[in-house]
């Protein structure tokens, strides 16, 4: 009975399987089919204009070195028929808005849309090849001195050119090398091309100049007969240093972002609160001051972050592949809405939102707010300490793994051997990976195996590339003593680069904190110190005249400034935690760990600077 019962749970898994996979098709198909109308009704309409458009905007050359699979003509088709489906719907909206019985200004706003919307639209689309082509020769740009340190290691094992693209196109660490190799062997399965001419067709048309004038001068190099490994030797050790003056100038124009950035945050934060402050104060009164707040803390602020983080990502663009701190966003920030609502129930925080002047409220307030972002950030934040943690230390060990090993690959012992000999050194972290490896070795298991099993569950990045060096050197270059010693020099450079940019991006760590609790700590006491010279100058109370202006220092006003400059600082802090991060790690889930710090320290600033204005409240 047990053995029908399983045979019809793996009946019923493959009928659910099969199911599931139909339904996969049937979405695909429909997704063809409607882009095949599409495309059909688009060369329908501008086919024959199609082929001047995309001449005179030079779209052949653009999606070319995109490396996108869409022909020229049917792009600009594409495009043109888009235009002409949104130009027709936005000018019926603008006609049928034009027939209604509405304000003139609402009719030249639909009007002023109808017509730049598809001019934008039109521009967009003939800049997104352009685009393309940018993110192509950066990826390929960041990947390619590693992948001209494993090109010259299979040099040194004799490991033919199409066997390298082979491997390479199985690398999955690689990612847009991995593209590039995908695309060679295309053009030699499927297109009958031998590897050199594939090669040669690829770089030519690549955007990148690093990988084109590489790639070229080893094909050259290739067909004359030449030293190759000498070309690659040289080459590869350019690419070295023109890496590090690479990383140096992306770490000095980090340092200038992050400097607009902290005059944003700290200079442009402060004069626009005190703007803010003043306006709540005298002549309109709180809401004037309060409605600025909260648009530039909550809009402004946060979309100029993620701007700043975007420009970061674009020049330290991140190749670890940690997504666990992100997965416990799912519970730890629901978690933090319900303890920032608990906290207000329980502790009566909530007086402080229906304008009482008590600065014990709006502690509890502020409270609430601030261990709600930090409940919502701790628990990413503790994932990612204890990922990285360990990693770390693995990456600094790597260097000594990989010297040691080829000192052992002299002594004659096989690549085999020599690991499970150095599977008795210590190497800190590193040491379980490699024991690991040692006894899958010893066991009679194939390196690759071994390899990926003791490698299984680690994101860092370059012991993942430096593994699979590691296994392709052994496998297929033959592991022998030159492909090592080789394999292990370019390592040592290649941690050497990584910890260099590290050491030239930690001094601007320090700008997201110093802006951040600079923010939380000036506003609250510049309202204070503005409100106790109003009242000085004989105006206690409520409402009173100054020079002309009325002044509104009511306690439910100066409530209503106080609170939302203190959560706007709270807010501050968090996104400023992000940026941090991003500078630290190269990476946004390191910004976690950061607003987390940040948000307490904030946290702590704005209760002792309500608790120092306390006793301005105490004098209205």
């Amino acid at each position: 009975m047990a053995i029908f019962r399983r045979r019809g749970a793996r009946t019923g898994a493959a009928n659910k399987k099969g199911k599931e996979k139909s339904e996969r098709n049937g979405k695909v198909s429909t997704r063809l089919s409607l882009t095949l109308l599409y495309d059909s009704l688009a060369i329908a309409t501008f086919g024959k204009y199609a082929e001047k458009f995309a001449r005179s905007f030079e779209l052949n050359e653009a999606i070319s070195k995109a490396g996108m699979a869409v022909h020229p003509w049917l792009y600009a088709a594409r495009l043109l028929f888009g235009i002409l489906l949104l130009s027709l719907t936005l000018g019926s909206l603008a006609i049928f808005v034009a027939l209604l019985d509405v304000s003139l200004i609402i009719k030249i706003v639909i009007a002023l849309m109808a017509f730049m919307i598809p001019l934008v639209v039109f521009a967009l689309g003939l800049y997104y090849p352009h685009s393309k082509a940018a993110a192509r020769a950066m990826a390929v740009d960041n990947e390619f001195p590693f992948f001209a340190a494993y090109l010259t290691a299979m040099a040194y094992g004799g490991v033919p050119p199409e066997k390298v693209i082979e491997r390479l196109a199985e690398i999955k660490v690689f990612k847009a090398m991995r593209d590039e190799a995908i695309r060679i062997l295309r053009d030699v399965k499927m297109f009958g091309s031998d590897i050199l001419t594939a090669l040669e067709r690829n770089a030519a048309r690549h955007p990148s100049r690093m990988y084109r004038d590489f790639m070229l001068g080893y094909l050259t190099t290739l067909r004359t007969g030449g030293d190759i490994i000498h070309y690659l030797e040289i080459r590869t050790q350019e690419l070295f240093q023109a890496r590090m003056e690479d990383l140096k100038s992306r770490a000095e124009r980090v340092g200038l972002i992050v400097e607009a950035y902290a005059a944003v945050a700290i200079m442009g934060t402060l004069s626009l609160y005190i703007f803010f402050i003043v306006a709540g104060l005298i002549g309109g009164g709180g809401m004037a001051g309060t409605t600025g707040i909260i648009i530039y803390s909550l809009v402004i602020l946060p979309l100029v972050t993620v701007a700043v983080i975007a420009m970061l990502n674009s020049l330290l663009p991140s190749q670890e592949n940690i997504r666990e701190p992100y997965a416990y966003l799912l519970v730890t920030v629901p978690l933090g809405v319900f303890i920032t609502l608990a906290f207000l129930a329980l502790s009566g925080g909530t007086a402080a939102l229906r304008g009482e002047a008590n600065v014990n409220d709006i502690v509890k307030l502020v409270t609430a707010v601030g261990l709600g972002f930090i409940v919502a950030s701790i628990g990413p934040a503790v994932a990612y300490m204890k990922q990285v943690r360990r990693e770390r230390k693995i990456s600094r060990a790597l260097s000594s793994f990989f010297r040691d090993l080829s000192e052992v690959r002299r002594t004659g012992l096989s690549p085999e051997k020599s690991i499970i000999v150095l599977a008795e050194r210590d190497y800190g972290e590193l040491s379980n990976i490699v024991k690991r490896i040692a006894g899958a070795l010893a066991a009679g298991l194939h390196v690759e195996k071994a390899v990926r099993r003791a490698i299984r569950g680690y994101r860092n990045w370059l012991l993942r590339v430096t593994m699979r060096f590691l296994v392709d050197a052994i496998d297929v270059g033959g592991g022998s003593p030159t492909t090592v010693d080789s394999l292990a020099r370019f390592i040592s450079t290649l941690i050497e680069i990584h910890e260099s940019m590290r050491k030239r991006l930690k001094p601007y760590i320090m700008m997201p904190y110093f802006g951040a609790i600079m923010v939380a700590v000036t506003g609250i006491l510049t309202l204070s110190m503005m409100v106790q010279a109003v009242v000085s100058a004989g105006l206690g109370g409520a409402t009173g005249r100054l020079g002309g202006l009325s002044v509104n220092i009511s306690p439910e006003n100066i409530n209503k400034l106080l609170v939302t400059a203190s959560v706007a600082s709270i807010i501050n802090a968090w996104l400023s935690g992000l940026v941090a991060g991003k500078i630290q790690d190269q990476s946004l889930a390191a910004g976690f760990l950061h607003a987390t710090i940040l948000t307490t320290i904030t946290l702590l600033s704005v209760i002792l600077s309500l608790i120092l204005s306390s006793s301005m409240l105490a004098s209205l």
